[in-house]
């Protein structure tokens, strides 16, 4: 069943990994306190019509869990769904747009880990103020150096650390990042073992 999305005021952030302007700024963010996923999105495009918002636990098949209808008059608006009941592990979500001459338009997927997997790492707190804390609660031992990054949705890189393999705790000062999304990254061994995104 279809829940209604609530409106909330516009974001001061705005992020656009699209390519387009009918396709409107997402982010999907797990709340550790809530064991809820925050998604966020701006409507600016009077193209379109409704949104649904869309969950998947493989990145291919996807279900609707929630669905707004666009009031022609809205004007640009930014709106929150909060998914309450996520898998553990990998959940990746996106938006569905349906213009109004009926053509599908779909956002790129955002992918959030809500639990740690075995050999997983989880991220707190989200939103970040000054300190990002990663930590590691896998059972097997970490086989290589932990290289972090910190990148913009370009693909800037704005921060690099290199941590041991013993390393299971590792906090990382934010305080210079101005506010907006933010994509972190951990590679061993030359394989991205851990790849989230988060807001500040």
């Amino acid at each position: 069943m279809f829940k209604i999305l609530l409106l909330i005021i516009p974001l001061c952030v705005q992020y656009n990994c699209f390519g387009s302007n009918t396709i409107p700024a997402f982010s999907a963010v797990f709340d550790s306190r809530k064991k809820a996923v925050h998604i966020k999105w701006e409507h600016r495009s009077p193209e379109i019509k409704t949104y649904t918002v869309q969950r998947s636990l493989d990145n291919r098949s996807w279900d609707d869990i929630a669905l707004q209808g666009i009031n022609q008059n809205t004007g640009i608006r930014s709106f929150f769904f909060e998914d309450k009941k996520p898998a553990d592990g990998e959940n990746y979500y996106r938006l569905k747009c349906i213009s109004l001459n009926g053509e599908t338009l779909y956002s790129v997927s955002v992918m959030v880990i809500t639990a740690s997997k075995p050999g997983g790492w989880v991220m707190y707190p989200v939103p970040v103020k000054d300190m990002l804390t990663l930590e590691y609660r896998g059972a097997e031992k970490i086989k290589g150096v932990i290289n972090v990054f910190i990148q913009q949705s370009s693909g800037r890189i704005l921060t690099r650390l290199r941590h041991s393999s013993l390393n299971k705790l590792i906090q990382i000062p934010v305080s210079n990042l101005g506010r907006g999304i933010y994509d972190v990254r951990i590679i061993v061994e030359g394989d991205i073992v851990w790849n989230q995104r988060f807001i500040k």
